[in-house]
């Protein structure tokens, strides 16, 4: 399990419940506090390969994954999930992240190979092996680099054929951090800005 500790700074860059309602346009509930930590918070349970193909397009299909953002100098870590499920829901859930670096040219420097490594893996079908005999299918789409922010849709579905269901990922940059977020919408509405809101909101946070 993760350890909570006190904030370091990096906590603040995290939205408050109403910045995320705001971004998302209905009620979401915080999951839990803010985690803060180091590298060793970010989910590492996909690597390599033999967990996901191709490896490359990891960093646009989802977020906040371990190998993807130890490629930088990371210093610090901030961790925040919001969720709420039921009838008239646009969005079910959003992950949101905070990664500091130990500069601020290294914080831009992975950010400009998150932009080449989007574009390159546009329109691109991505594989998690789930099991030797299942898996789940990230489709990543509609790559946009925008005003220092770096956006995306992610269509998921079962390789069964079972219908996509969209998901907004977006990232930004300013000073020595990274932020994160990922938007899940229901079927029932349309994708849009809110992950790319969201990241202007945090970002925001970052020079209050």
């Amino acid at each position: 399990m993760p350890v909570r500790r006190p904030s370091t700074g990096l906590e603040q860059v995290l939205p408050t419940p109403d910045q995320v309602d705001a971004a998302v346009g209905n009620r979401l509930d915080p999951t839990g506090p803010a985690v803060v930590g180091s590298i060793s918070l970010l989910p590492n349970g996909i690597r390599d390969s033999h967990d996901i193909t191709p490896l490359d397009c990891l960093g646009p299909a989802t977020p906040l994954m371990r190998v993807v953002f130890e490629k930088g100098d990371v210093r610090g870590v901030a961790l925040r999930d919001f969720a709420r499920f039921g009838a008239g829901v646009a969005v079910s859930n959003v992950h949101t992240g905070a990664v500091r670096f130990a500069s601020d040219a290294e914080a831009n420097r992975l950010f400009a190979a998150f932009v080449s490594q989007w574009r390159s893996c546009n329109g691109s079908a991505v594989t998690v092996h789930l099991t030797p005999t299942a898996s789940l299918q990230w489709t990543v789409t509609d790559v946009r680099a925008v005003g220092g922010i770096l956006s995306a849709t992610i269509l998921s579905a079962e390789t069964s054929g079972r219908q996509a269901f969209p998901t907004e990922h977006a990232v930004g940059v300013a000073a020595d951090c990274i932020v994160d977020v990922d938007v899940a919408v229901t079927g029932r509405a349309e994708t849009g800005t809110r992950a790319v809101d969201l990241v202007q909101l945090m970002l925001a946070n970052t020079n209050p």
